[in-house]
């Protein structure tokens, strides 16, 4: 069965791989676009006279018989050297911008899961070509030049400003490539279709968005020169080609969001949250993370010189992919059977064919990598090599030795892209490393973009193409030599990522506890062997991390670290406690009202009515807690089960500790035909403000949490794995992760939360658990307050009629087994 679902996931992955390959955008193919978009008459004025003194043809020197175009003989098929460079920056200009997708492709992925984004994204691919299409049609697409018949020389339908052309050109450019870099990100649904292979699953979308779709726009040219089709027809046939073919099989091929998370599931054996990246919040604090990694002090400068170095590196590769057209026709003189005229071609082809083998073949190498930093020097030591080929060829009029210098390129680039993805992992921590590496590439392209300006502007001084080239290849290949020397003479790649503040306390709260110490003892392993393991971004590191910290002895370990900790807290703070929990008593008494029924109630008293009354044990009949019931049950269905017992009130006994604590217990008593008096419904609630600063009711890892289960006294054996179970383990994590509660908490500011409300199943229906939510109803009333409380599905009924209404509604699904969670509130009456 594994082995026919692994087969399958290559199907589906090597057909959607087709598909992104033919949604490809424009800056993969820039070189033969530009052609293209000049011939059909984008910026057609910078050639016109009226521009001659203000624009770059006046330093150029054009004049009719400068031609860039495959066939110099037709200026129908040509352009001049000033349109063809304005055309070029442009290009690269907003290339740039373009990286910035690189920053939130994660959290587009988060929102929509990898088969709508692909979808998506081929349906924006088409609409920018859409938006070309009609921009050509409106200039006159083939027109010849020479009449220059209005502003832009080509006869179009209407007169277009050269500021309204740039804006539609710049518009549809990056249309088309926010469209195909959607698609892109299709490959990120397969990473839990094969673990193992991730690397080269990442590579395969690098690959199509760099290398692979270049062929494009030649195939384009062909069918054009076949066919007889202008630029605007093919361009609008193509998009619906996208659209229709491409998105049709992205659909069909690449997981959904729901299938991806299921994979996740059983890969790791723990659900992964559904949203990584919350809000523009949760984005700008994954964009400030990302500066502080890069910005650590401990690596500061290290990264700044990095940066340079890639940016150096980046440039030639950038030159030929945007310029070889004019480049080959000064080194062949416009001599050789046009084999000059074709060097932008060449490198295209060879560009795809690395896109092809090269970049899957370094997946599959990095897959097998033990450490990020393995091969990293081997990659610098070949960059060098790449940019001294081309930095002593790239002037040779030699058919042959400019295919050499072509294949030097794209290797440069190749290993540069690669070099910036294994960087971006050995520096940061793996919940940022996306984030990190789309940063990494904005900051050193946009570097490079100051590099690529100079270099038209070299243009414009000299009327040279090859003499920039050189300077850029020379700078880059000392560069990466220095570079070579420089991380060599001292060890500069650190053996775990820079952790942030707030890494170091994810990382801890998986243990339960707030330090790395704490959380290396509870995983009874040295702090580093933790790190290093926590860093890692395989599968099976990931799997076994999880499986210590739901181990049995890690269980254990948690209690000893809550007990050590707690007996640590200053008299000050036991006494601050303490006052608190007077001063909450004290202001708020029983109303009138209640004050027959209800009392201030404890741990102790009301640890039997709340855990009765959730698990539903005792064979007392009557309903428990549908949520809970979905968790445990996952353990076994029999409540009085004594292991399902236990667990159940080692997740609710530290509750109702710091429920006591820090906010206030309520409790209905009643006496039995006995005369003893029994608690018959009980109340956790917690006034305005005093919520834990994440708005929970107790941090995990905090001091609260650490002072509940000393007090209680017991292991939390519902987080042991070995007792528990894998299933119930799932159903827990995916409880705490999707329902979102506290920070839902935490953004709707203060109010009356009621945490924690039962009725014993003996006196179910008897209206007691209505009169304590009247009592804390009368509270908030008094201090001008809302209530709310969370909920299982099947319970929102009952708080409607006890005037709540719902504020938002989550349903969680574990292998097909779904629970709905609701957030409710009862607003404040003036």
């Amino acid at each position: 069965s594994s082995s026919s679902s692994s087969l399958t996931s290559w199907i589906r992955l090597l057909t959607f791989f087709i598909a992104s390959v033919i949604a490809g955008g424009i800056m993969p193919g820039q070189n033969e676009y530009n052609r293209l978009f000049c011939e059909a008459g984008i910026f057609r004025y910078a050639c016109h006279e009226e521009f001659a003194d203000s624009s770059i043809t006046a330093t150029l020197d054009y004049d009719a018989s400068d031609t860039i175009g495959h066939d110099s003989d037709s200026a129908s098929s040509s352009c001049c050297p000033a349109q063809w460079l304005l055309i070029a920056n442009t290009m690269n200009s907003l290339s740039m911008f373009v990286t910035f997708l690189f920053l939130l492709s994660g959290i587009m992925f988060d929102i929509l899961g990898g088969r709508k984004c692909a979808t998506l994204g081929c349906a924006i691919l088409s609409v920018g070509f859409g938006i070309l299409a009609v921009l050509l049609r409106l200039l006159g697409g083939d027109v010849d030049h020479a009449t220059n018949n209005g502003i832009n020389g080509g006869g179009g339908i209407m007169m277009i400003k050269p500021s309204v052309e740039t804006i539609l050109f710049a518009v549809g450019v990056l249309t088309c490539d926010v469209g195909s870099f959607f698609v892109y990100v299709g490959f990120y649904g397969f990473l839990f279709h094969l673990p193992t292979k991730q690397a080269l699953i990442l590579s395969l979308s690098n690959s199509c968005f760099f290398s692979c779709a270049s062929f494009l726009p030649i195939v384009i040219s062909g069918f054009m020169k076949v066919s007889g089709y202008n630029l605007p027809s093919v361009l609008l046939m193509y998009g619906v080609i996208v659209l229709i073919g491409s998105g049709g099989v992205c659909w069909v091929t690449v997981p959904s969001l729901e299938e991806y998370h299921s994979n996740a599931l059983l890969v790791l054996g723990l659900p992964i949250p559904r949203r990584t990246v919350k809000g523009w919040e949760g984005m700008k604090k994954q964009l400030v993370g990302a500066k502080k990694v890069l910005t650590h002090p401990d690596h500061a400068m290290f990264h700044k010189i990095s940066m340079v170095v890639l940016a150096m590196g980046w440039v030639p590769a950038f030159v030929y992919m945007s310029m070889a057209d004019p480049l080959g026709q000064e080194i062949f003189g416009g001599e050789g059977g046009g084999i000059g005229l074709s060097l932008g071609v060449s490198f295209l082809k060879i560009n795809t064919l690395f896109g092809f083998l090269v970049g899957p073949a370094c997946g599959v190498l990095v897959d097998k990598f033990q450490h990020p930093s393995d091969g990293l020097i081997e990659i610098c030591m070949l960059m060098t090599v790449s940019l001294a080929v081309v930095t002593l060829l790239c002037g040779v009029a030699s058919w042959m030795v400019q295919i050499v210098v072509l294949i030097f390129v794209c290797i440069s680039q190749t290993m540069q892209l690669l070099f910036a993805m294994r960087y971006a992992v050995l520096f940061s921590y793996p919940n940022r490393v996306g984030v990190v590496t789309g940063a990494l590439i904005f900051v050193f392209g946009t570097l490079s973009l100051v590099l690529i300006l100079l270099v038209s502007l070299i243009i414009v001084i000299t009327k040279s193409y090859l003499l920039p080239v050189r300077i850029v290849s020379t700078i880059g290949m000392m560069a990466w030599a220095a570079y070579v020397v420089y991380i060599k003479r001292e060890e500069r790649f650190p053996a775990s990522p820079t952790l942030l503040p707030e890494d170091e306390i994810e990382i801890a709260k998986n243990f339960g506890v707030s330090t790395i110490e704490d959380a290396a003892y509870v995983a009874d392993m040295s702090p580093d062997a933790l790190l290093k393991l926590s860093a890692s971004t395989k599968v099976a590191d990931l799997r076994r991390l999880s499986d210590i910290a739901l181990s049995g002895g890690a269980c254990e370990r948690i209690l000893h670290v809550a007990r050590r900790n707690s007996s640590r807290m200053s008299s000050e703070d036991v006494q601050r406690r303490r006052s608190s929990q007077i001063s909450i008593q004290e202001e708020f008494p029983v109303p009138d009202f209640a004050w027959d029924k209800v009392r201030k109630g404890c741990f102790e008293s009301s640890f039997d009515c709340i855990t009765t009354a959730f698990n539903g044990h005792g064979g007392f009949g009557g309903s428990n807690e549908p949520s809970v019931d979905w968790m445990f049950s996952a353990m076994t269905n029999d409540r009085d089960d004594p292991i399902r017992v236990e667990a159940f009130g080692s997740f609710l006994g530290p509750m109702l500790v710091v429920s006591e604590t820090y906010g206030m217990i309520l409790e209905v008593v009643v006496n039995d035909e006995s005369g003893r008096t029994n608690v018959a419904a009980s109340c956790a609630c917690y006034p305005p403000g005093t919520l834990d600063s994440d708005g929970s009711t107790m941090k995990a890892g905090g001091d609260r949490y650490h002072f509940g289960l000393a007090t209680y006294g017991l292991a939390p054996t519902f987080t042991n794995k070995e007792i528990t179970g894998e299933a119930f383990v799932q159903r827990l994590a995916a409880f705490k992760q999707d329902s979102e509660w506290d920070q839902r908490r935490k953004d709707y500011g203060e109010m009356w939360y009621i945490g924690l409300l039962g009725t014993h199943p003996k006196y179910q229906g008897s209206g007691y658990g209505r009169l304590l939510l009247d009592v804390v109803s009368n509270y908030a009333q008094e201090t001008k307050h809302d209530c709310y409380l969370e909920c299982s599905g099947p319970n929102i009924a009952f708080y409607k009629r006890c005037g709540y209404d719902v504020l938002w509604k989550n349903e969680i699904t574990i292998h097909g087994d779904s629970i709905v969670l609701a957030g409710m509130v009862k607003k404040y009456q003036a």
